[in-house]
Protein backbone atom coordinates (compact mmCIF):
# COMPACT_ATOMS: atom_id res chain seq x y z
CA UNK A 1 0.00 0.00 0.00
CA UNK A 2 1.49 3.42 -0.90
CA UNK A 3 2.52 5.11 2.32
CA UNK A 4 0.90 8.44 1.40
CA UNK A 5 -2.54 6.91 1.70
CA UNK A 6 -4.46 6.83 4.96
CA UNK A 7 -6.58 3.82 5.91
CA UNK A 8 -10.12 5.14 6.10
CA UNK A 9 -12.00 1.88 6.48
CA UNK A 10 -11.49 -1.83 6.98
CA UNK A 11 -13.23 -3.99 4.40
CA UNK A 12 -13.78 -7.69 5.11
CA UNK A 13 -14.93 -9.81 2.18
CA UNK A 14 -16.73 -13.13 2.73
CA UNK A 15 -16.80 -15.87 0.10
CA UNK A 16 -19.62 -18.38 -0.22
CA UNK A 17 -20.11 -22.15 -0.15
CA UNK A 18 -17.33 -24.16 -1.81
CA UNK A 19 -15.56 -20.80 -2.24
CA UNK A 20 -12.17 -19.18 -1.81
CA UNK A 21 -10.66 -15.67 -1.78
CA UNK A 22 -9.18 -16.01 -5.27
CA UNK A 23 -12.45 -16.49 -7.17
CA UNK A 24 -15.22 -14.29 -8.57
CA UNK A 25 -14.74 -10.53 -8.10
CA UNK A 26 -12.89 -10.79 -4.79
CA UNK A 27 -9.27 -10.29 -5.96
CA UNK A 28 -10.17 -7.40 -8.26
CA UNK A 29 -12.23 -5.66 -5.60
CA UNK A 30 -9.41 -6.08 -3.08
CA UNK A 31 -6.94 -4.58 -5.52
CA UNK A 32 -9.19 -1.60 -6.24
CA UNK A 33 -9.82 -0.86 -2.57
CA UNK A 34 -6.18 -1.21 -1.60
CA UNK A 35 -5.20 1.12 -4.44
CA UNK A 36 -7.11 3.93 -2.68
CA UNK A 37 -5.58 3.17 0.70
CA UNK A 38 -8.13 0.87 2.30
CA UNK A 39 -7.42 -2.23 4.36
CA UNK A 40 -8.94 -5.41 2.93
CA UNK A 41 -9.19 -8.85 4.52
CA UNK A 42 -10.54 -11.91 2.66
CA UNK A 43 -10.52 -14.95 4.97
CA UNK A 44 -10.46 -18.51 3.69
CA UNK A 45 -13.19 -20.40 5.49
CA UNK A 46 -13.33 -24.21 5.74
CA UNK A 47 -15.14 -25.64 2.72
CA UNK A 48 -15.77 -29.01 1.14
CA UNK A 49 -15.02 -30.21 -2.36
CA UNK A 50 -17.99 -30.03 -4.74
CA UNK A 51 -17.04 -33.22 -6.60
CA UNK A 52 -16.57 -35.17 -3.39
CA UNK A 53 -19.90 -34.00 -1.98
CA UNK A 54 -21.61 -34.91 -5.26
CA UNK A 55 -19.98 -38.35 -5.35
CA UNK A 56 -20.87 -39.12 -1.72
CA UNK A 57 -24.48 -38.03 -2.10
CA UNK A 58 -26.82 -36.17 0.28
CA UNK A 59 -26.76 -38.82 3.00
CA UNK A 60 -23.04 -38.40 3.77
CA UNK A 61 -22.31 -35.37 6.02
CA UNK A 62 -19.86 -32.72 4.89
CA UNK A 63 -16.48 -32.59 6.62
CA UNK A 64 -15.60 -28.92 6.89
CA UNK A 65 -18.26 -26.36 6.10
CA UNK A 66 -20.13 -25.88 9.35
CA UNK A 67 -21.11 -22.62 11.02
CA UNK A 68 -19.03 -23.42 14.11
CA UNK A 69 -15.92 -23.91 11.96
CA UNK A 70 -16.43 -20.61 10.16
CA UNK A 71 -16.97 -18.81 13.47
CA UNK A 72 -13.75 -20.29 14.82
CA UNK A 73 -11.89 -19.17 11.71
CA UNK A 74 -13.26 -15.65 12.09
CA UNK A 75 -12.43 -15.22 15.79
CA UNK A 76 -8.81 -14.09 15.20
CA UNK A 77 -10.07 -11.47 12.75
CA UNK A 78 -12.47 -10.06 15.35
CA UNK A 79 -9.45 -9.37 17.54
CA UNK A 80 -8.03 -7.24 14.72
CA UNK A 81 -11.11 -5.02 14.65
CA UNK A 82 -10.80 -2.01 16.94
CA UNK A 83 -13.99 -0.61 18.45
CA UNK A 84 -13.40 2.80 16.86
CA UNK A 85 -12.72 1.48 13.36
CA UNK A 86 -15.04 2.01 10.42
CA UNK A 87 -15.79 -1.47 9.13
CA UNK A 88 -17.64 -2.59 6.02
CA UNK A 89 -18.56 -6.23 5.43
CA UNK A 90 -19.01 -7.44 1.85
CA UNK A 91 -20.32 -10.93 1.23
CA UNK A 92 -21.40 -13.14 -1.64
CA UNK A 93 -24.01 -15.92 -1.62
CA UNK A 94 -23.63 -17.76 1.71
CA UNK A 95 -21.30 -15.01 2.93
CA UNK A 96 -24.10 -12.56 3.84
CA UNK A 97 -25.91 -14.81 6.28
CA UNK A 98 -22.61 -15.69 7.91
CA UNK A 99 -21.99 -11.96 8.25
CA UNK A 100 -25.22 -11.71 10.25
CA UNK A 101 -24.12 -14.57 12.51
CA UNK A 102 -20.80 -12.80 13.09
CA UNK A 103 -22.39 -9.44 13.89
CA UNK A 104 -24.85 -11.09 16.26
CA UNK A 105 -22.37 -13.37 18.03
CA UNK A 106 -19.60 -10.80 18.50
CA UNK A 107 -21.93 -7.78 18.75
CA UNK A 108 -19.90 -5.93 16.14
CA UNK A 109 -20.74 -2.40 15.07
CA UNK A 110 -20.38 -1.92 11.33
CA UNK A 111 -20.43 1.21 9.26
CA UNK A 112 -22.10 -0.66 6.43
CA UNK A 113 -22.53 -3.94 4.59
CA UNK A 114 -22.93 -5.04 0.99
CA UNK A 115 -24.82 -8.30 0.49
CA UNK A 116 -24.50 -9.92 -2.94
CA UNK A 117 -27.00 -12.66 -3.91
CA UNK A 118 -27.94 -13.29 -0.26
CA UNK A 119 -30.33 -15.76 1.35
CA UNK A 120 -31.21 -16.87 4.87
CA UNK A 121 -32.91 -20.19 4.37
CA UNK A 122 -32.96 -23.37 2.32
CA UNK A 123 -32.90 -22.80 -1.42
CA UNK A 124 -34.88 -26.03 -2.00
CA UNK A 125 -33.02 -26.75 -5.22
CA UNK A 126 -33.24 -30.31 -6.47
CA UNK A 127 -30.71 -29.65 -9.21
CA UNK A 128 -28.14 -28.04 -6.91
CA UNK A 129 -28.84 -29.92 -3.69
CA UNK A 130 -25.15 -29.65 -2.78
CA UNK A 131 -25.62 -26.08 -1.56
CA UNK A 132 -28.32 -26.85 0.99
CA UNK A 133 -26.33 -29.90 2.03
CA UNK A 134 -23.31 -27.87 3.15
CA UNK A 135 -25.18 -24.68 4.10
CA UNK A 136 -27.73 -26.19 6.47
CA UNK A 137 -26.03 -25.16 9.73
CA UNK A 138 -25.97 -21.50 8.62
CA UNK A 139 -29.68 -21.08 7.92
CA UNK A 140 -31.55 -18.81 10.30
CA UNK A 141 -34.53 -16.50 9.87
CA UNK A 142 -35.18 -15.38 13.46
CA UNK A 143 -32.34 -12.92 13.94
CA UNK A 144 -33.00 -9.92 16.18
CA UNK A 145 -33.87 -7.51 13.40
CA UNK A 146 -33.73 -4.37 15.54
CA UNK A 147 -30.30 -5.28 16.84
CA UNK A 148 -28.98 -6.04 13.36
CA UNK A 149 -30.34 -2.79 11.95
CA UNK A 150 -28.64 -0.91 14.78
CA UNK A 151 -25.33 -2.67 14.20
CA UNK A 152 -25.56 -2.49 10.40
CA UNK A 153 -27.14 0.95 9.89
CA UNK A 154 -26.44 1.11 6.15
CA UNK A 155 -26.70 -1.91 3.88
CA UNK A 156 -27.25 -2.85 0.26
CA UNK A 157 -28.52 -5.98 -1.44
CA UNK A 158 -27.30 -6.68 -4.98
CA UNK A 159 -29.05 -9.45 -6.89
CA UNK A 160 -30.17 -10.61 -10.33
CA UNK A 161 -33.52 -11.96 -11.46
CA UNK A 162 -31.83 -14.69 -13.51
CA UNK A 163 -29.70 -16.14 -10.71
CA UNK A 164 -29.60 -19.92 -11.38
CA UNK A 165 -29.05 -20.76 -7.70
CA UNK A 166 -30.81 -18.08 -5.65
CA UNK A 167 -34.37 -17.17 -6.62
CA UNK A 168 -34.99 -13.41 -6.36
CA UNK A 169 -37.46 -13.89 -3.51
CA UNK A 170 -34.55 -14.79 -1.21
CA UNK A 171 -32.44 -11.62 -1.60
CA UNK A 172 -35.59 -9.50 -1.49
CA UNK A 173 -36.62 -11.13 1.79
CA UNK A 174 -33.08 -10.63 3.07
CA UNK A 175 -33.24 -6.94 2.16
CA UNK A 176 -36.60 -6.54 3.87
CA UNK A 177 -35.23 -8.04 7.08
CA UNK A 178 -32.30 -5.63 7.22
CA UNK A 179 -34.00 -2.62 5.66
CA UNK A 180 -31.35 -2.72 2.93
CA UNK A 181 -31.34 -0.67 -0.24
CA UNK A 182 -31.97 -3.01 -3.19
CA UNK A 183 -29.85 -2.92 -6.34
CA UNK A 184 -31.05 -5.28 -9.10
CA UNK A 185 -28.57 -6.10 -11.87
CA UNK A 186 -29.89 -7.28 -15.23
CA UNK A 187 -28.70 -10.62 -16.60
CA UNK A 188 -26.03 -10.99 -13.91
CA UNK A 189 -26.72 -14.58 -12.90
CA UNK A 190 -25.23 -15.27 -9.47
CA UNK A 191 -23.41 -11.91 -9.64
CA UNK A 192 -20.11 -13.74 -9.40
CA UNK A 193 -18.19 -12.66 -12.51
CA UNK A 194 -15.10 -10.46 -12.06
CA UNK A 195 -16.73 -7.64 -14.02
CA UNK A 196 -18.98 -6.88 -11.05
CA UNK A 197 -15.99 -5.79 -8.97
CA UNK A 198 -16.38 -2.29 -10.42
CA UNK A 199 -20.03 -2.04 -9.37
CA UNK A 200 -19.28 -3.16 -5.84
CA UNK A 201 -16.20 -0.94 -5.66
CA UNK A 202 -18.16 2.16 -6.62
CA UNK A 203 -20.77 1.32 -4.00
CA UNK A 204 -18.09 0.68 -1.36
CA UNK A 205 -16.45 4.02 -2.13
CA UNK A 206 -19.60 5.84 -1.07
CA UNK A 207 -18.93 4.73 2.51
CA UNK A 208 -15.36 6.06 2.69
Amino acid sequence: MPRWYNVFMKFIIFHGAFGNPEENWFPSLKEKLEAIGQEVIIPQFPVDDWDEITKNGPTVPQKNQYLKNWIATFEPIVKRCASNEKICFIGHSLGPIFMLHVVEQFQLQLDSAIFVSPFMESLHSKEFWQFDHVNNSFYKTDFNRDNLKKRIPVSYVIYSEDDPYVDSKFPLKFANTLGSSVIPVVNAGHVSKPIYASLIFELAKTRI
